[in-house]
Protein backbone atom coordinates (compact mmCIF):
# COMPACT_ATOMS: atom_id res chain seq x y z
CA UNK A 1 0.00 0.00 0.00
CA UNK A 2 1.49 3.40 -0.95
CA UNK A 3 1.93 6.00 1.69
CA UNK A 4 -0.71 8.33 -0.02
CA UNK A 5 -3.27 5.25 -0.22
CA UNK A 6 -1.93 5.09 3.99
CA UNK A 7 -2.64 8.94 4.38
CA UNK A 8 -6.04 9.14 2.68
CA UNK A 9 -7.22 6.01 4.90
CA UNK A 10 -6.00 7.81 8.34
CA UNK A 11 -7.57 11.06 7.11
CA UNK A 12 -11.09 8.65 7.18
CA UNK A 13 -10.92 7.47 10.68
CA UNK A 14 -10.49 10.39 11.78
CA UNK A 15 -13.48 11.92 10.64
CA UNK A 16 -15.06 9.15 11.75
CA UNK A 17 -14.25 9.21 15.04
CA UNK A 18 -15.06 12.97 14.92
CA UNK A 19 -18.02 12.34 14.04
CA UNK A 20 -18.82 9.72 16.52
CA UNK A 21 -17.98 12.06 19.17
CA UNK A 22 -19.89 14.61 18.50
CA UNK A 23 -22.89 12.31 17.98
CA UNK A 24 -22.23 11.23 21.11
CA UNK A 25 -22.21 14.82 22.58
CA UNK A 26 -25.46 15.86 20.85
CA UNK A 27 -27.01 12.48 22.30
CA UNK A 28 -26.42 14.03 25.73
CA UNK A 29 -28.00 16.81 25.03
CA UNK A 30 -31.20 18.48 26.35
CA UNK A 31 -33.86 18.28 24.25
CA UNK A 32 -36.10 21.53 23.48
CA UNK A 33 -33.05 23.81 22.57
CA UNK A 34 -35.32 26.25 20.89
CA UNK A 35 -36.64 27.08 24.59
CA UNK A 36 -33.53 27.72 25.93
CA UNK A 37 -33.44 30.39 28.57
CA UNK A 38 -37.43 30.95 28.54
CA UNK A 39 -38.16 30.50 31.96
CA UNK A 40 -41.85 31.42 31.22
CA UNK A 41 -41.69 27.83 29.14
CA UNK A 42 -39.77 25.77 31.84
CA UNK A 43 -41.09 27.75 35.20
CA UNK A 44 -44.45 28.36 33.94
CA UNK A 45 -46.94 30.81 36.58
CA UNK A 46 -50.34 29.32 36.75
CA UNK A 47 -53.22 32.40 37.09
CA UNK A 48 -56.65 30.73 38.95
CA UNK A 49 -59.76 32.17 40.66
CA UNK A 50 -60.30 31.87 44.35
CA UNK A 51 -63.54 33.07 46.13
CA UNK A 52 -62.87 36.12 48.71
CA UNK A 53 -65.53 35.94 51.51
CA UNK A 54 -65.63 37.73 55.04
CA UNK A 55 -68.66 37.92 57.38
CA UNK A 56 -69.67 41.03 59.00
CA UNK A 57 -71.95 42.55 61.46
CA UNK A 58 -73.99 45.99 60.59
CA UNK A 59 -74.21 48.36 63.49
CA UNK A 60 -77.58 48.70 64.42
CA UNK A 61 -76.39 52.79 63.84
CA UNK A 62 -73.99 54.68 61.68
CA UNK A 63 -71.54 53.51 59.88
CA UNK A 64 -69.18 52.42 62.68
CA UNK A 65 -68.13 48.89 62.72
CA UNK A 66 -67.36 46.67 65.77
CA UNK A 67 -63.15 46.70 66.02
CA UNK A 68 -62.74 43.27 64.80
CA UNK A 69 -64.99 43.48 61.93
CA UNK A 70 -63.28 46.89 61.05
CA UNK A 71 -60.15 44.87 61.06
CA UNK A 72 -60.69 42.58 58.81
CA UNK A 73 -63.16 44.53 56.60
CA UNK A 74 -60.10 47.08 56.03
CA UNK A 75 -58.06 43.90 54.83
CA UNK A 76 -61.22 42.48 52.61
CA UNK A 77 -61.06 46.22 50.82
CA UNK A 78 -57.20 46.39 50.41
CA UNK A 79 -57.60 43.52 48.71
CA UNK A 80 -60.45 43.42 46.51
CA UNK A 81 -58.63 47.44 45.81
CA UNK A 82 -55.96 45.51 44.68
CA UNK A 83 -57.02 42.69 42.57
CA UNK A 84 -60.83 42.63 42.25
CA UNK A 85 -61.92 42.62 39.03
CA UNK A 86 -66.02 42.37 39.43
CA UNK A 87 -68.49 43.46 41.92
CA UNK A 88 -68.66 42.83 45.12
CA UNK A 89 -71.37 40.31 45.79
CA UNK A 90 -73.29 41.50 49.08
CA UNK A 91 -76.16 38.97 50.69
CA UNK A 92 -78.21 40.50 53.69
CA UNK A 93 -81.73 40.68 54.28
CA UNK A 94 -81.38 44.33 54.40
CA UNK A 95 -79.62 45.70 51.45
CA UNK A 96 -80.53 49.52 52.37
CA UNK A 97 -78.57 49.36 55.88
CA UNK A 98 -75.71 47.63 54.44
CA UNK A 99 -75.47 50.12 51.47
CA UNK A 100 -74.99 52.89 53.84
CA UNK A 101 -72.85 51.16 56.40
CA UNK A 102 -70.35 50.24 53.32
CA UNK A 103 -70.23 53.03 51.51
CA UNK A 104 -69.46 54.89 54.91
CA UNK A 105 -66.11 52.69 55.00
CA UNK A 106 -64.88 52.51 51.77
CA UNK A 107 -66.95 51.17 49.05
CA UNK A 108 -68.18 52.90 45.66
CA UNK A 109 -71.98 52.22 45.08
CA UNK A 110 -70.97 50.74 41.91
CA UNK A 111 -68.76 48.54 43.30
CA UNK A 112 -71.71 46.33 44.91
CA UNK A 113 -74.29 44.06 43.91
CA UNK A 114 -76.77 43.54 46.59
CA UNK A 115 -78.91 39.83 47.03
CA UNK A 116 -81.45 40.23 49.31
CA UNK A 117 -81.37 36.71 51.48
CA UNK A 118 -83.94 35.98 54.31
CA UNK A 119 -81.48 33.31 55.49
CA UNK A 120 -78.98 35.17 56.77
CA UNK A 121 -80.19 36.75 59.90
CA UNK A 122 -79.62 40.06 60.84
CA UNK A 123 -77.41 42.07 61.25
CA UNK A 124 -75.30 39.75 59.51
CA UNK A 125 -74.32 40.70 55.65
CA UNK A 126 -71.77 38.64 53.70
CA UNK A 127 -69.24 40.20 51.42
CA UNK A 128 -67.35 37.71 48.27
CA UNK A 129 -66.23 38.52 45.00
CA UNK A 130 -63.86 36.60 42.77
CA UNK A 131 -60.14 37.23 42.49
CA UNK A 132 -57.35 36.10 40.41
CA UNK A 133 -54.63 33.71 42.36
CA UNK A 134 -51.15 32.73 41.09
CA UNK A 135 -50.01 29.08 41.86
CA UNK A 136 -46.23 29.34 41.64
CA UNK A 137 -43.52 27.04 40.77
CA UNK A 138 -41.58 25.15 43.16
CA UNK A 139 -37.99 25.15 42.71
CA UNK A 140 -34.77 23.20 44.70
CA UNK A 141 -34.21 20.90 41.52
CA UNK A 142 -30.80 20.37 41.82
CA UNK A 143 -30.31 16.59 39.87
CA UNK A 144 -28.13 18.29 37.06
CA UNK A 145 -24.49 17.72 37.16
CA UNK A 146 -23.29 20.95 36.89
CA UNK A 147 -19.41 20.35 37.00
CA UNK A 148 -20.05 17.84 32.98
CA UNK A 149 -22.45 20.32 30.76
CA UNK A 150 -21.07 19.78 27.10
CA UNK A 151 -24.62 20.88 25.87
CA UNK A 152 -23.76 24.22 27.59
CA UNK A 153 -27.81 25.06 28.12
CA UNK A 154 -29.11 25.97 31.58
CA UNK A 155 -30.20 23.73 34.51
CA UNK A 156 -33.10 22.69 34.81
CA UNK A 157 -33.44 24.60 37.98
CA UNK A 158 -32.47 28.15 35.68
CA UNK A 159 -34.70 31.02 36.38
CA UNK A 160 -36.86 29.05 38.87
CA UNK A 161 -36.61 31.55 41.85
CA UNK A 162 -36.78 34.26 39.68
CA UNK A 163 -40.47 33.07 38.27
CA UNK A 164 -41.63 32.11 41.64
CA UNK A 165 -40.59 35.54 43.99
CA UNK A 166 -42.99 37.12 40.26
CA UNK A 167 -45.88 34.99 41.33
CA UNK A 168 -45.45 35.80 45.07
CA UNK A 169 -45.01 39.44 45.04
CA UNK A 170 -47.44 40.98 41.85
CA UNK A 171 -50.78 42.31 43.46
CA UNK A 172 -53.07 41.33 40.70
CA UNK A 173 -51.99 37.93 39.28
CA UNK A 174 -54.62 38.69 37.01
CA UNK A 175 -52.17 41.27 35.55
CA UNK A 176 -49.92 38.24 33.85
CA UNK A 177 -52.48 37.63 31.49
CA UNK A 178 -53.75 41.32 30.65
CA UNK A 179 -53.05 44.25 32.28
CA UNK A 180 -54.97 47.13 33.45
CA UNK A 181 -55.48 50.17 31.59
CA UNK A 182 -53.15 52.91 32.45
CA UNK A 183 -54.49 55.42 34.36
CA UNK A 184 -53.01 58.78 35.91
CA UNK A 185 -51.83 62.11 33.93
CA UNK A 186 -49.73 61.91 30.87
CA UNK A 187 -45.95 61.97 31.63
CA UNK A 188 -44.92 65.33 29.82
CA UNK A 189 -47.39 67.21 32.19
CA UNK A 190 -45.65 65.40 35.07
CA UNK A 191 -41.96 66.13 33.78
CA UNK A 192 -42.89 69.49 33.57
CA UNK A 193 -44.39 70.06 36.69
CA UNK A 194 -41.10 67.97 38.44
CA UNK A 195 -38.73 70.39 36.51
CA UNK A 196 -40.42 73.37 37.54
CA UNK A 197 -40.00 72.60 41.48
CA UNK A 198 -36.20 71.33 40.49
CA UNK A 199 -35.62 74.78 39.29
CA UNK A 200 -36.97 77.51 41.00
CA UNK A 201 -37.10 80.81 39.69
CA UNK A 202 -34.09 83.02 40.57
CA UNK A 203 -34.85 85.75 43.41
CA UNK A 204 -32.27 88.59 43.47
CA UNK A 205 -31.83 90.87 46.80
CA UNK A 206 -30.81 94.65 47.24
CA UNK A 207 -28.08 95.44 49.17
CA UNK A 208 -28.89 97.29 52.04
Amino acid sequence: MTLKNKSFISSVRFLAVVGAVAASISGCAKTNVSDVGNITETHPIQVTREQISITISLPESGGQLSNDDARRFKSFLRDYVQRGRTQVTVETVTPIEASAVLTANGFRAGELNFISDVTIPAPNAILSFTANAAIVPECGDWSDNDSFNPSNLPYDNFGCANRRNTGLTVADPGDLIQSQPISGGGAARSDAAIGAYSTPAATTTTAQ
